[in-house]
């Protein structure tokens, strides 16, 4: 039987796939894999697993495919599911009487797996998931992660909360379910399974449960790859019992298939799946911080207190971004009413101006004054200049070090960063309206 893999140039695939390199993967463990796949029922597909130096592993056409055709089925027994699961666990959580949630059990089966996988049957799908999550921000050592923007830096910090807590929970369940390790697990065990679970589950449509507690894992479909541009449908199949995705665009033989894991932007795939895709149009930069320490000339800090507190209020804190070409109206919102001064509370000049700024939002009116409109795209443009400041200092940093391809990420949303509002500052000099 033949082993390793079977290199193809993308050159003359297709129109639309060059300047990398495919290697159609058939080493051994994929061969089980699939031999795995067949004695569990799975149909076959036209796709093969291959190595694309520019995404990594991926599933390549083999055939051509239609748009409209089922292009991966998973049968329901194939999937790891809190349904799937309850006859091992759901007697035990009732058992257990805390609240736990679908990733927190998913992810303890998988790590039990680990633990003796020979016994579970699953030993081809767990030789075929990944080593290691280096590319995750969760696993970045310090010095990288401080790279990441801002708001990046928080959902990693929430994440990791949020892995803590879980595992928490589950050493907390396992006390009285110790007949179901081999041996104590430890945290970088459980981290593991729950990035394979966060990485590569997909979300099933349930009544009366939230997509966040109807998750699974569902093998073969989960190396696919996303793209902003995929277009794919993804349903539970009541008549075939499986779980199928369908793709709504054509792929040629050579060509690696993806399906489309929604409208996020980078950062946020970055830190949920670990990898950044190319001419990403949902990216946008954020600058929360940027505008909390922006230093307007005349603002007292009591002024700014009062200011950021009625934006509280009025549902304006908070979430202000930048898009290619376009300044979110929640940031105009905010930095229209940081720029109304004198701002005294008590004053009736600044009740009428905070009453102007109330039919502006509401688009009652056009403007709280015209000096006011004359100076938010001023410090717009300061807000730009910071995140320029950023993306430089970074980039610059990101430059000394080793190639690898967590620094290509951090240098992708950097690039998009400075891009993004080079564009507004080319709009503000345009005179363009935000």
């Amino acid at each position: 039987m033949e082993t390793g893999t079977v290199r193809i140039s993308s050159m003359g695939l297709t129109s639309t796939s060059l300047h990398f390199n495919i290697a159609i993967i058939k080493d051994q463990e994929y061969l089980d894999f699939l031999e795995w796949l067949k004695n569990m029922g799975c149909p076959r597909t036209k796709l093969t697993l291959a190595e694309f130096s520019n995404t990594g592993r991926g599933m390549m056409a083999t055939k051509d495919i239609k748009a409209g055709e089922v292009i991966v089925q998973v049968p329901e027994r194939n999937l790891v599911t809190m349904k799937t699961l309850q006859s091992t666990y759901g007697a035990r959580i009732a058992r257990f009487g805390k609240k736990v949630n679908s990733h927190m059990i998913i992810a303890l089966h998988i790590a039990l797996l680990v633990q003796a996988p020979e016994r579970s049957g699953w030993l081809p799908y767990l030789r075929m998931l990944p080593k290691k999550f280096d590319t995750m921000p969760v696993r970045y050592p310090p010095e990288l992660l401080e790279l990441l923007p801002q708001n990046a830096q928080v959902h990693v910090k929430k994440q990791k909360a949020k892995i803590e807590a879980d595992y928490n929970t589950t050493l907390d369940f396992l006390q009285s379910n110790a007949d179901l390790l081999t041996r104590p697990l430890q945290y970088e065990e459980y981290e593991w399974a729950w990035l394979v679970v966060n990485t590569r589950c997909i979300y099933l449509d349930a009544k009366n449960q939230s997509a966040a507690d109807n998750i699974a894992l569902a093998p073969m479909l989960d190396f696919l790859n996303h793209t902003h541009d995929a277009k794919t449908e993804g349903a539970f199949c009541t008549k075939t019992k499986s779980y199928q995705i369908k793709t709504l665009l054509p792929y040629k033989k050579g060509e690696q298939v993806f399906i489309n894991y929604g409208p996020h932007d980078n950062c946020f795939i970055l830190v949920e799946y670990g990898f950044v895709t190319p001419n990403n149009p949902y990216n946008y930069v954020t600058v929360d911080n940027d505008f909390m320490q922006l230093s307007i000339p005349g603002e007292s800090a009591t002024a700014k207190k009062d200011k950021l507190e009625l934006l509280d209020m009025a549902g304006y804190y908070g979430d202000y971004v930048l898009h290619r070409n376009d300044v979110s109206f929640r940031l105009l919102a905010g930095m229209r009413l940081r720029l109304v001064n004198p701002f005294n509370k008590s004053s009736v000049a600044t009740q009428l101006a905070i009453a102007q700024w109330h039919n502006v939002v509401n688009g009652e009116l056009d403007q709280i004054s015209p000096e006011n409109e004359r100076l938010v795209p001023i410090y717009i443009e300061r807000l730009c200049d910071d995140i320029l400041a950023q993306a430089k200092k970074n980039l610059g940093i990101l430059a000394r070090k080793k190639t690898t391809f967590t620094v290509m990420h951090l240098q992708q949303v950097w690039i998009e960063a400075r891009d993004i509002v080079l564009s507004i500052i080319d709009k503000i000099h345009r005179k363009e309206e935000l």
